[in-house]
């Protein structure tokens, strides 16, 4: 029979659930020939989680299943019925072939002595051979019906999705622009509508004919069975519900295990996620052993229900097939007296028996379609209840003006954004702009001057008020029209993944010639002619990046094309460089020209030869005049100017390019180093598009808060919305996208109270346990510090740097080699003996049943047979021991090497974790190693390794033991029938790796096409303002629908190929054994064997056929997981480039404290085009406390970083007391270091393990000074549980200063010889702040060398020296007396005046 592998090489219903829960689920054995690749496997232990979810939550809102077809037109039913009926045939196909298959052993008749084929030879083979013929003719139906089924399927699929696509972005392009403010506008709306649409595609088209193929199985299956013998048909339903039960306890079983292995993984997760979120605080505790050992104990839970998982699996599998085959065998009894009767004959026994297991097969896999179904239908009424939206309810329609003077006026306008009604953003606003006149509008941030460029271009109507052009109320002018007379630039222009030509044109029709003359006037047609591709060449996210300067020049081509009579700019030049910004500011000065034109603008330096400056206030206008009319006014004008120039400070430099030129482009600029708090890690966050900004209101919060050390990639603001004096000049208007460190969802556990005896570490400087708590402040210079003068000063070393790209080169892996995932479960050989004992036994009994099924057989036709009954029941008490020893060697099989898979998973994550927390902090900065990322890697790549090995290892054994078998069975019968089978062999592997490789990559191609039509759509709907403003969105709508029918016509391609290549295969499996029954017949002719031989080798090659060729299916998945087992090798085997584990750094005995950093030029390694620092110097001596300042972005933190070698410089030396950093071990380094960040860490535990995470073996006395010391004693203490008390989700029950004083304490317990303090009382509230200062200043008071991060004039009193950076270098140093006279920048960064000013510019 040729069926999957499993029992008589079937699986039983309920197979599909047993898959290891902690392993990925995998494709199903035998794929659907629609299969979307795209859905990558997920891991189990989800399924726990959204099971919790809908108990709580009422079930989502569904569509009726026929609403599924409610796009469907004429062909596509045509398709669906074509396709229906295909499916159906070729559902029967399989049950047809039994019938067959029955008959032909129903030719065992023959040898009974009064058959007439008994005596005439020639006869049998005729019939043996039309036998052939028609398994011939079903491989030929197989073949038509399976192309034609896939074909109809894919392609009804298509068409019907495109017109929901299409209907769906109709809509979505024709909302108000409330919609976006509500929903927003970050593309997200575009990507969900695509996964949505991939639910519904795969439940209308795929999906259904998949169901009508496994119900047209059942339906056949049962027909067949009771047509050759109803009581054996209706004897295996009976059988039935018992291997059904079998099956459904281990379930309940498995269910409940599966959700205890989930929340025992998600406790390993969350320690592995807060190690890695917090790992510079980690590195400066040298903590790594106890975060090891945190997770590898946390695993230990999950590897305990793994193995109780295989437990139940293997007994659960064991106990079904066992039945099973006890079921069978009492069946095949029941035959014996059914023949005797002369009720029925074997070849019908057989065939009836066969046909209802495959009914029931049939049954099983079509209610596997009903969760897509349902998936389908919930994702269709999110869908069709957004294309059953209203559209726009602005009226289109309104008069036209003959001519355009272009004069303007706001008058008594009230406004506030739908989305926000309770926030005014305009009060009482007027405003006239005289015909061809300049108006620049001014104002703080949340003044509600970005409101105007809505307003003007119609995106919202005002609440009260009214807008006039030329004395016209725009609310009466026709609303394309209107937005065609205005022209738009903004700050961040908007590109779309289309031409340069394209963008410039912007969905209007122009020449080349027009197009080309726009660019010339705005300076772009230079660099656009300087391109490969000219006009043509690509650009958005779909190709090629542009530098600012270049998007803006476009930006404005776009504005001249359009010839507009008013011009409305956002401020445009704010990201550029001086010599952008100049070549800018010409090509704006020419479209200005003539032009009725209003600037939003927030550097005052840019507008002071417009003709009026008109400025706001709290949604009203305050002043308005020229720019010396207002100066002499002195109002808010000159007060927001005087803060401007306060505020100029020297840009900083760009990169010393130590690499490869080309690789940077400094058009770019480095502005965005000027961050509104030094960002300690580098990651620069794309900026929203300023189009976005105008919907959003200020939010204003302490600016301070917003310093995570630990998250590097949230904090710097975008590079685009600088200003050249390196103050923040974020538009307000935009919702800050950064996320507050405490903020996590999941509740973190407790980590294990171990006590590590300063691993890794010389604790020459920690104080005896024993002794008073004094040293923790004070230390002794005898012991502490012998300063040496033989210290060795080595020369700059300068190492070659390598670009990310090269690093990548050097470390890119192949993928590991069987070998090397045996070496890793060598430890569990004798699991794997054992579990590979019994997947060769279940295997061998594949071909062993079926040749004791044929050994029946032929005992019903009384063949080599004297007493029937005794031989009947022999072979059926051989058939129930089977059974029997089946559910031993299923347990066996499942449960060893489950034992094995599992101890191989925990071990690989054992192993990338502590790879992970090897790597540098420079690592941990990239995009592709944030936290989340790691986190899923650790969960879901390390199941893939024990996927690839040991769930492979036992198929692989298993199939085999029953290839082996089967082929010595057949040699023992007669080896030349045995030899053809194995000829087959190639053709049948052949066809079922092409199989699984087409189905699983069918959809890949089309998928990708759908992914690139998307992009256009994302971009517009990112830039949704620009779009409307330019009356784009049909031009937009046009392209896509263009996209559209190009995927139509690759997707019928691709369905008819697909179809062929499915059905081929299929052809070739029947055809095979069409070739194996006419080679038996044809040796029966020959006399080589007897019939009764002959037919026992045909019942077993036809068992066999798919146990042959699983193992050649299997390579798809391998090969699709092969990137996960290389990114696991990648973690393991990555050098870090800066090593932890290096033990011939040198450990000296005594420490002086005397800290260097020699001519240092630094560069965040995700953001090399931005210097930090530039030929830096600074020396600290010895026991002495420096305090260092600075504006936000000039590099301070980054010292501290340096220092603690989270980061090595590009060029320079860090000495300490002479000698290089590199020269130190770096975990002993590190030891001797206290660090105390500005945004304090705080773990998931309590106060107790919080604090003595800096010396795991310190009294209760010390740990308790040490809290004293740091005021925070006193607070712990009014707590009801003390220092026991827990501290919640990353510390959120406790207030700034509470979470400050902590991190204190823990410094002053590691009393190290050197503090490196990040002062943050600026985020915290007054109270707090006091005393937090007065904590600080007692740590600082003892005689260590202390590098103080200063924000307060109160604490720099107590230092011996303060330094004062600018632009990553020096431009002040003295104590607090003498900077105070020298009255520089010091004293204008210490003013609080001078703060409050500098603040109202900044987003925060």
């Amino acid at each position: 029979m040729m069926v999957s592998r499993g029992l008589f090489g079937w699986s039983p219903p309920h197979v599909q659930p047993l898959t290891p829960v902690s392993e990925v689920s995998e494709p199903p054995e035998s794929p659907s020939p629609y299969m979307d690749s795209g859905a990558e496997a997920v891991p189990v232990e989800d399924d726990g989680a959204v099971d919790e979810v809908e108990e709580i939550e009422p079930p989502p809102a569904t569509v009726p299943f026929s609403r599924l077809f409610a796009c469907a037109d004429g062909v596509d039913w045509a398709l669906m019925a074509v396709g229906a009926v295909a499916a159906a045939a070729h559902g029967m196909a399989l049950v047809i072939y039994l019938h067959f298959f029955g008959r032909a052993i129903n030719l065992l008749n023959s040898q009974s002595d009064n058959s007439e084929m008994h005596t005439n030879g020639d006869l049998l083979f005729r019939k043996f051979k039309d036998h052939a013929l028609y398994i011939i003719y079903i491989a030929v139906g197989v073949f038509v019906a399976g192309w034609i089924e896939v074909s109809c399927w894919i392609l009804t699929g298509e068409r019907q999705t495109a017109v929901i696509r299409s209907k769906y972005v109709q809509v979505l392009l024709n909302q108000d622009m409330s919609f976006f403010d509500t929903y927003g506008n970050n593309g997200d709306i575009v990507s969900q509508v695509l996964s949505d649409v991939l639910l519904i595609q795969s439940a209308l088209s795929e999906k259904v004919g998949n169901y009508i193929h496994n119900m047209a199985t059942f339906f056949g299956g049962l027909i067949i069975g009771l047509i050759n013998c109803w009581q054996i048909a209706l004897l295996t339903l009976a059988t039935g519900p018992f291997i059904v039960a079998a099956g459904g306890i281990s379930n309940i079983f498995l269910h409940r295990l599966a959700e205890n292995i989930q929340d025992a993984y998600a406790e390993a997760a969350s320690i592995a996620e807060q190690a890695i979120s917090y790992i510079r605080t980690l590195y400066a505790f040298t903590n790594e052993t106890l975060a090891k050992y945190s997770y590898a104990t946390s695993l230990q839970a999950t590897l305990r229900y793994g193995i109780l998982i295989s437990l139940v699996q293997g007994l659960g599998l064991g106990f079904t097939y066992g039945l099973a085959i006890c079921s069978c065998a009492l069946q095949l009894w029941v035959g014996r007296f059914l023949i005797s009767r002369g009720k029925a004959n074997g070849g019908e026994i057989v065939t009836a028996l066969f046909a209802v297991i495959l009914s029931g097969l049939g049954l099983n896999q079509a209610a596997t379609n009903f969760y897509s179904f349902e998936q389908g239908r919930i994702a269709a009424y999110r869908l069709y209840e957004m294309i059953s939206r209203s559209n726009s309810t602005v009226n289109q329609d309104g008069n036209t003006l003959d001519s355009v003077q272009g004069n303007i006026e706001f008058r008594n306008v009230y406004f506030s954004y739908l989305s926000r009604p309770e926030i005014p953003i305009l009060s009482g606003f007027y405003l006239t702009v005289p015909a061809r006149k300049t108006v620049a509008l001014v104002g703080r941030n949340g003044s509600g001057k970005s409101s105007i460029i809505p307003l003007m271009e119609r995106f919202y109507d005002p609440t009260l008020g009214e807008v006039l052009l030329d004395g016209e109320n725009i609310k009466h002018l026709k609303l394309e029209w209107l937005r065609s007379q205005i022209g738009l630039v903004t700050q961040e222009p908007a590109l779309l993944s289309l031409s340069i030509r394209d963008n410039i044109a912007y969905g209007r029709s122009a020449t080349s010639d027009q197009i080309e003359e726009a660019a010339k006037t705005a300076h772009a047609h230079t660099f656009i002619s300087s391109l490969e591709m000219g006009y043509e060449t690509q650009v958005g996210r779909a190709g090629l990046a542009l530098t600012e300067e270049q998007k803006i020049k476009i930006s404005i081509a776009r504005a001249v094309l359009s010839n507009p009579s008013i011009l409305l700019l956002d401020e445009v030049t704010g990201g550029l460089d001086f010599e952008a910004e100049k070549a800018v500011q010409e090509a704006l000065d020419i479209l200005m020209l003539g032009r009725s034109t209003i600037i939003i603008a927030r550097r005052l330096s840019l507008i002071r030869n417009a003709d009026y400056i008109a400025v706001m206030e709290e949604g009203q206008l305050v002043e308005m005049g020229t720019h010396d009319e207002l100066l002499n006014l002195d109002g808010l004008y000159a007060e927001l100017l005087r803060c401007e120039e306060a505020a100029k400070l020297p840009k900083r430099m760009p990169i010393r390019n130590y690499k490869d030129p080309s690789t940077f482009q400094i058009e770019k600029d480095s502005s965005g180093s000027q961050s509104l708090q030094e960002p300690p890690s580098p990651k620069m966050s794309k900026s929203p598009s300023l189009q976005r900004a105008h919907g959003f209101h200020a939010i204003r919060q302490p600016d301070a808060s917003y310093n995570s050390h630990e998250s590097p990639k949230s904090q710097s603001p975008p590079s685009e919305l600088m200003m050249e004096n390196g103050m923040s000049l974020i538009p307000s208007e935009r919702t800050p996208s950064i996320k507050r460190q405490d903020s996590f969802e999941m509740m973190l556990p407790e980590l294990p109270k171990i006590d590590v005896q300063s691993i890794n570490r010389q604790s020459s400087n920690t104080s005896d346990p024993e002794s008073p708590i004094s040293p923790l402040l004070t230390s002794d210079p005898k012991n502490e510090r012998s300063h040496s003068k033989t210290f060795s000063r080595p020369l700059n070393q300068f190492d070659h740097v390598y670009t990310k790209e090269e690093m990548k080169d050097l470390q890119r892996h192949k993928p590991p080699s069987f070998w090397r995932l045996t070496e890793l479960s060598f430890a569990e050989w004798l699991y794997a003996l054992l579990g590979s004992t019994g997947a060769a036994i279940f295997g061998s009994f594949n071909p062993l049943l079926a040749y004791t099924i044929a050994l029946i057989v032929a005992a019903y036709y009384r063949i080599d047979v004297r007493d029937i009954h005794n031989e009947v029941n022999k072979w059926c008490l051989i058939i129930a021991c089977m059974g029997i020893i089946t559910v031993v060697a299923n347990f066996l099989q499942h449960f060893y090497f489950g034992i094995m898979g599992e101890k191989m998973t925990e071990r690989v994550r054992r192993m990338m974790f502590s790879a992970m927390l090897r790597n540098e902090v420079g690592w941990f900065d990239e995009e592709e190693n944030s936290a989340d990322t790691l986190s899923m890697r650790l969960a879901n790549d390390a199941t893939f390794v024990r996927a690839a090995f040991s769930n492979r290892l036992s198929i692989f054994i298993q199939d085999t033991s029953a290839v082996v078998v089967a082929i010595l069975i057949g040699m023992l019968l007669e080896w030349r029938v045995a030899l053809v089978a194995l000829a087959t062999l190639p053709i049948l592997t052949v066809s079922a790796v092409a199989q699984k490789m087409w189905l699983a990559g069918f959809s890949r191609g089309i998928q990708e096409m759908h992914r690139k039509a998307s992009l256009v759509l994302e971009d517009a709907v990112r830039n949704i303002y620009t779009v409307v403003a330019f009356c784009a969105g049909n031009k937009i709508m046009e392209l896509y629908r263009l996209q559209l029918s190009r995927i139509l016509k690759q997707s019928f391609i691709h369905g008819m190929a697909i179809g062929f290549a499915f059905g081929f295969s299929q052809f070739l499996l029947f055809a095979c054994n069409s070739l194996l029954l006419w080679y038996t017949a044809f040796s029966v002719d020959k006399g080589y064997l007897t019939i009764a031989t002959a037919l026992k080798e045909y019942i077993v090659f036809s068992f066999a056929t798919f146990a042959l060729v699983e193992p050649f299916g299997l390579a798809p998945y391998i090969l699709k997981r092969q990137k996960s087992l290389t990114s696991v090798f990648e973690i393991i085997d990555r050098v870090p480039s800066i090593d932890p584990d290096d033990n011939t750094g040198l450990k000296p005995p005594n420490i002086y404290g005397s800290i260097e950093l020699k001519n240092v030029d630094f560069c965040y390694p995700t953001r090399p085009e931005v210097m930090v620092l530039s030929n830096f110097s600074l020396k600290v001596s010895g026991g002495q406390t420096v305090a260092v300042v600075g504006v936000s972005g000039s590099g301070k933190s980054t010292i501290i970083s340096l220092i603690e070698r989270f980061y090595d410089p590009v060029a320079g030396q860090i000495l300490l007391d002479g000698r290089d950093l590199k020269l130190f071990n770096l975990r002993w380094l590190r030891g001797h270091m206290g660090l105390v960040q500005q945004e304090p860490v705080i773990f998931s535990t309590t106060i107790r393990e919080n604090i003595i995470y800096a010396r795991h073996n310190a009294t209760e006395a010390e740990m308790k000074e040490a809290a004293r010391i740091a005021n925070a004693h006193h607070f712990i203490s009014s707590l009801p549980h003390g220092y026991d008390t827990h501290v919640g989700m990353r510390g959120v029950d406790l207030t700034p200063g509470q979470k400050q004083r902590i991190a204190i304490a823990r410094v002053v317990l590691k009393n190290a010889p050197i503090l490196l303090l990040d002062e943050a009382s600026s985020a915290i509230e007054s109270e707090s702040s006091r005393v937090v200062q007065e904590a600080l200043g007692t740590l600082i008071m003892g005689n260590k060398t202390t590098i103080l991060i200063a924000h307060r004039a109160a604490m720099m009193r107590h230092v011996d020296n303060i330094v004062v950076l600018n632009g990553g270098r020096i431009v002040e140093q003295g104590t607090h007396e003498s900077l105070v006279q020298t009255n520089g920048l010091y004293v204008r960064l210490m003013q609080p005046h001078f703060s409050k000013g500098l603040r109202q510019h900044r987003l925060v």
